[in-house]
This record gives C-alpha cells, sequence and structure tokens, in this order.
C-alpha cells in the first residue's frame, strides 16, 4: 500500500461509497433532499469516514489485522443517530452537506505523516495498525488481530 493509495481514500467516491453502504446498512435510501444551501460538514462525520476507511485499508494490507465488524456496526450506528440528531437526512447526508473531501483529505495527510508512509510495505501497515489499537484510537478501535 503506497502513501497514493492512502490518499484516495478520501476522494469523493469512498466517502460516498462509505456513506452509501452505510444507508444500505441501516435502511434503505430514500429520495434525494432538494437542498437550496448546504450545510457545513461536520468534524465527526469526516472523522468516522476517515477512521473507517483506514481502518479497512489496513485491515487489506495486513494479514493479522481485520476489521471488527460489531464495533464497526455500532460505529456506523453512532454516526447516523448523530446525524440524525444534528438534523440530516443519516441516509443521504452527503446531500445536506458541503464535500468533505478537504476534511477527510487534512486527516490522511497528518495520518501519513505522523507513520511516515511512502511505500509501506506489509510489515509497516501491521505496525501502524498495532500502534492504533494500542492508542484506542478511532481507528484501532475498529480493529482486531487475528491469528497470520
Amino acid at each position: 500500500m503506497k502513501a497514493e493509495a492512502l490518499m484516495r481514500l478520501g476522494k469523493h467516491r469512498v466517502w460516498r461509497k462509505t456513506g452509501i453502504a452505510l444507508a444500505v446498512c441501516f435502511g434503505s435510501l430514500g429520495p434525494a433532499i432538494a437542498q437550496t444551501e448546504l450545510r457545513p460538514t461536520p468534524e465527526y462525520f469526516a472523522e468516522a469516514v476517515f477512521d473507517m476507511s483506514m481502518a479497512q485499508a489496513l485491515a487489506r494490507s495486513c494479514a493479522t489485522i481485520s476489521v471488527d465488524p460489531i464495533r464497526s456496526g455500532a460505529r456506523a450506528e453512532a454516526l447516523l443517530g448523530q446525524l440524525s440528531d444534528d438534523g440530516f437526512d443519516a441516509t443521504a447526508p452527503h446531500e445536506q452537506m458541503d464535500d468533505p473531501d478537504g476534511a477527510i483529505e487534512v486527516l490522511q495527510l497528518a495520518f501519513v505523516e505522523r507513520y511516515d508512509l511512502n511505500a509501506p510495505g506489509e510489515e509497516q501497515v501491521c505496525e501502524v495498525a498495532m500502534a492504533e489499537m494500542t492508542a484506542e484510537s478511532g481507528i484501532g478501535l475498529l480493529l482486531v488481530e487475528v491469528p497470520g
């Protein structure tokens, strides 16, 4: 997994796919909501999408790490609840908010810089995943170690 691959995680298609996947898990996609004015992207939304996407990327690149489906589902459910509480349509929040790509990209750049992930091999990716798990970060809480 290269730094470029990590950077692609925040591109529009990934968070939109994550949003769609969340909607499929917790309800069908309803009709698009016509909005005249978009609301700012909530920081918690960008963080949750980044955490879930990065946890998936780390798990795909490390044979001894997996995404914990129970914790991941609970995080998605909490996110949808928070969006709903804040007045967003949880089935299509991206239609009511500014494009979160910029906020997600900031999180990605910080992550890549923190771990110096320029051209990581599987060993480094596994070390990063374990460090996130040890720190009990938003990413780490979504991961679980599995037999290799």
